[in-house]
């Protein structure tokens, strides 16, 4: 119901920008051609104000449906028509005071919106369904250094193969933990990743692995461990009919040598 309404609500704004933006600029156009044809005079210095004032109440409405994604055509037709308009009534026949006066507040009140330009509000993207799952390794903050500007990591083109962190715990244990994207081909029922260690441990660790994924039915194993390195294999229940990626969390852990 909520986001009917809300609906509801965008589409009257657009609605209103376009009747806006063509109210301003149809009135601009016909006070420029009766300038231009003698049949008004500069407008008194009330007058003048006072169409400045609605003209801008309509580049308002006019933005507001901009940023309703109605399109930014629409506030630039309703500036368009404020200036004509603000140039039609300002020009005064005679140098008095008061007429130069409020000519330059319509002036400036123009100029200050033709400098404000409305941005569109864009919709978040809608999330993407990922069927493999998020690492479980904790997330540890850099702090930050004096001095010295952070760079904003840039996201590299393809698929993440393997990522490895590597903590020394407080009972005195030197632990790895990381994924291994292990790549099984289609119609085949196993396939092996490697992940290295390095430095390699000061003896051969103890290594888990296991996997959350569950497009298939899928066995993980650490087939050889070393000091320096473990193969870790995926085999399958059935043959895979399309190409898979497998992640695999990884944890080594090997009692620290000082």
């Amino acid at each position: 119901m909520a986001g009917g309404l809300a609906d509801v609500g965008d589409l009257l704004l657009r609605g209103g920008a376009a009747i806006a933006a063509l109210t301003a600029a149809g009135g601009g156009g016909v006070l420029v051609l009766r300038r231009l044809v003698d049949a008004i005079d500069a407008a008194p210095p009330a007058v003048l104000l006072a169409a400045v004032g609605a003209a801008s109440v309509l580049v308002l409405v006019a933005d507001l449906g901009a940023r309703s994604g109605a399109g930014r055509v629409w506030p630039i037709l309703a500036r368009v028509g404020m200036v004509a308009a603000a140039v039609a009534l300002a020009v005064p026949p005679a140098p008095t005071f008061a007429s130069w006066a409020a000519a330059g507040i319509a002036l400036l009140a123009t100029a200050g919106l033709l400098a404000r330009q409305p941005r569109a509000v864009a919709s978040p993207p809608a999330p993407a369904r990922d069927r493999r799952p998020r690492s479980s390794a904790p997330t540890v903050a850099t702090p930050p250094v004096r001095g010295v500007r952070r760079r904003r990591i840039r996201r590299l083109p393809g698929s993440l193969r393997q990522r490895l962190a590597r903590y020394e715990l407080p009972d005195g244990v030197d632990c790895v933990r990381g994924r291994l994207t292990v790549s099984v081909p289609a119609a085949a029922k196993a396939a092996a990743g490697h992940l290295g260690f390095c430095p390699a441990f000061a003896e051969t660790p103890e290594v888990e692995v296991t996997t959350e994924y569950d497009g298939v039915e899928v066995t993980v194993t650490a087939a050889e461990v070393l000091p320096w390195g473990v193969r870790v294999e995926c085999r399958l229940a059935e043959p895979a009919e399309e190409p898979l990626e497998i992640p695999v969390d990884i944890v080594a852990r090997a009692a620290l040598v000082r």
